[in-house]
Order: C-alpha cells, then sequence, then structure tokens
C-alpha cells in the first residue's frame, strides 16, 4: 500500500470539514494545494496530495492549507497537521464570523503559546468535533500538556479521543487514494494565477514604500 504524499521537509495531514464532499471538492478547487478528497461519516477530509502549485511564501502545502479560512458551508472545521517536529491544530466552529483558534504543540514542551494566532481551548475542539462529554474536554486538555511523544502520536491519539476519522492518513498507515469514494483535486490554474499576480503586487508595492 502507498503511503499519503509527505513533503521531505513538513511532515503530513488533513482538514476535516462539515460538509459533503462535492462541496469539499469546489472549495479545494479553488484554494493552491492539490489534494484528495475523502468522504467519511459526517466529515469530508482534505488530505495534501502534493507541493502547492503556489509561488513562495506560499509553496508550502501544509501551512497554506493550515492557514485557508473555511468557508462557511464547510465548517465546523478541524485541521491536524504534523509541521516539522510540531503539531498544529485547528479549529472553526460554524457561524459566519468565527475565528479560526489554533493549537501548537512541541515534543517535550507541550502546548506552547502563539501570539500571532488566536489560541484555542480544549472546550471548544471538542464542541467543533460534536462531543458533549466533560470527560473528553478534561482528557484533551491533559493530551495537550503532555510532553511525552511526537507530533503524528499526539495526532492520532487526538482523533481517537474526539471520535474523528482519519488516524490511518496521518499515522501514515494508511493512503488517501485509496479509500472508497476520495477523488483527486487540482487547483484551478487561472485561479492560481491570479493568487500569485496579488502577491507579487503586494510584494512590489512594499517595496516601493520602503525605499520612500
Amino acid at each position: 500500500m502507498s503511503v499519503p504524499w509527505q513533503s521531505a521537509r513538513h511532515g503530513r495531514g488533513l482538514l476535516l470539514l462539515r460538509g459533503r464532499a462535492d462541496a469539499a471538492a469546489s472549495w479545494s478547487r479553488r484554494g493552491l494545494v492539490p489534494v484528495h478528497v475523502v468522504p467519511f461519516p459526517g466529515w469530508s477530509a482534505v488530505v495534501p496530495a502534493g507541493p502547492s502549485v503556489a509561488r513562495p511564501p506560499y509553496d508550502d502545502a501544509l501551512v497554506t492549507l493550515a492557514g485557508r479560512p473555511v468557508a462557511a458551508r464547510l465548517r465546523g472545521a478541524i485541521g491536524l497537521f504534523a509541521v516539522r517536529d510540531m503539531a498544529v491544530v485547528t479549529t472553526q466552529a460554524s457561524g459566519w464570523r468565527a475565528t479560526r483558534r489554533w493549537f501548537v504543540w512541541q515534543p517535550g514542551t507541550g502546548v506552547v503559546r502563539t501570539p500571532r494566532l488566536p489560541a484555542g481551548r480544549p472546550e471548544e475542539l471538542v464542541a467543533v468535533a460534536g462531543l458533549r462529554d466533560r470527560r473528553a474536554v478534561r482528557s484533551v486538555a491533559e493530551l495537550l500538556r503532555d510532553p511525552a511523544g511526537d507530533a503524528a502520536g499526539l495526532l492520532t491519539d487526538l482523533l481517537t479521543l474526539l471520535d474523528l476519522p482519519g488516524a490511518a492518513l496521518v499515522d501514515g498507515t494508511g493512503a488517501a487514494a485509496s479509500v472508497d469514494g476520495a477523488r483527486l483535486v487540482e487547483p484551478a490554474g487561472h485561479l492560481v494565477a491570479r493568487f500569485d499576480s496579488m502577491v507579487a503586487d503586494d510584494a512590489r508595492l512594499r517595496a516601493e514604500l520602503e525605499e520612500h
């Protein structure tokens, strides 16, 4: 069995969306990362299938997918990414004004502060997962505080605690393309070109302002 695509530098991950696979595929097509959209009961998983097609600094598939806002019709959303040696977890609840929250975990430390990223709380993560169990909140909090283990193990344990699908896609024992109903979705070329042009224009404007 082939393993999921994995950057030699950065690891693997997935984004779980509360929407149908067709809607998840449409949203993915307007992004920057080729992905496999995998249907699960109650969720659609979006799994990177290769590097981002955008120019730097948006060429990192996992970071780009983790930072992309999720359309309201596909929330709540939970992202789980192993980035270098860190586990990065994102949550975005349903609702038009829901803010994306972040958990960043490092081996040997546990959850670390992220001054530029709105920090999440275990109860928010449990709620987005659809659980209403106080014991789950305590279990998630204890797991995130525990500095032992590695990023992939932390994410797999978190998926199990939250009763979420996709553990095999994170720990490398399964391949997204082999799941029944999975489809490969490539970014729309004209939208990527438009994005790259906007980034280049912004960079030029900033350079000119700095000169003056």
